[in-house]
């Protein structure tokens, strides 16, 4: 091979990968082969705008690896709280209600506010009107005296 054809040879292949890359309507309509450069009916003019493209589906958005380090772990959790006694616990020796019985006694009757029924006994409570609210302190009682349905308690102090 002689010289010039050498030189010609490494400069068509340094140029190749360059014209690979050009665009179809920036090669010099000169330098086309004769079969591209016929034009067809349906293709367009080289100075003619060229039709719109259908837009490329739009890619996937980027995802991120996923991390190498482990995530903490939740653990178990705390036992609840123990449960603190109400603050508004009245004294178990009251009762609150209506009398439903009355008169000057020994013997009563009283609905509490919680719908029990009370037969009470008091000799010293003296006189309670009927329907009247009261709030007693009361004991428990033994079943030797009968006044009549409900619990039976005995009045401490009226």
């Amino acid at each position: 091979m002689h010289l010039p054809s050498r030189v010609t040879l490494i400069a068509a292949l340094l140029l190749l990968p360059l014209t690979a890359c050009a665009e179809p309507g920036d090669r010099n309509p000169t330098a086309a082969s004769p079969a591209t450069s016929a034009l067809t009916p349906d293709a367009p003019t080289p100075g003619a705008p060229r039709p719109a493209q259908p837009a490329a589906p739009p890619s996937r958005a980027f995802t991120p690896p996923l991390s190498r380090t482990l995530p903490p772990s939740i653990g178990i959790p705390s036992k609840p709280p123990k449960p603190t006694p109400p603050t508004d616990l009245r004294d178990s020796g009251l009762i609150a209600g209506h009398i439903t019985r009355g008169g000057s006694g020994p013997c009563y009757g009283l609905v509490a506010e919680d719908g029990r029924a009370y037969a009470l006994h008091g000799p010293g409570a003296g006189n309670l009107t009927e329907g009247s609210f009261v709030t007693l302190r009361i004991v428990s009682r033994s079943s030797d005296i009968d006044c009549g349905p409900g619990i039976r308690v005995s009045i401490v102090a009226p």
